[in-house]
């Protein structure tokens, strides 16, 4: 959970250290922001913008730390902070990425959000049976 909390941010550095080299690349060392070796619009604008944004890594992620803090969270209390740092880390960076880093994200209905919704139900169910079972050994 601690490396999950802190893993986003991993993520933003590494992702805009390589958009940086291969832009760097693109440019042959030089500082002329308007050279390009690209030889279509189509490269150039694969070199230059952000990937898509896929919301279904984000939901995963947030799934995955809903449910194991609600599991552990009676016998291991410290994974409640955690995941509160997790969130937030998150958050922010799910926002700096959006202004920043993706291109125009794909218009979702909401049969994806509402799935999550559902799923997110189950974890006060799991919380009550395992801190239950933690509690009474």
């Amino acid at each position: 959970m601690w490396f999950n909390a802190w893993f986003p941010i991993i993520e933003v550095l590494m992702y805009f250290g390589i958009r940086l080299l291969f832009r760097i690349m693109d440019r042959g060392c030089s500082c002329d922001k308007y050279k390009t070796r690209t030889t279509s619009i189509q490269s150039y604008l694969d070199t230059y913008t952000g990937p898509a944004y896929l919301m279904h890594y984000k939901y995963s992620t947030l799934l995955n730390v809903v449910f194991v803090t609600f599991m552990y969270g009676l016998g291991m209390p410290i994974l409640f902070p955690i995941a509160c740092l997790s969130f937030v880390i998150l958050y922010f960076q799910e926002k700096t990425m959006l202004y920043y880093g993706y291109r125009v994200p794909p218009m979702y209905d909401e049969r994806l959000s509402q799935n999550v919704l559902d799923r997110l139900q189950t974890a006060p169910i799991l919380l009550i049976l395992f801190g239950y079972w933690m509690a009474s050994s």
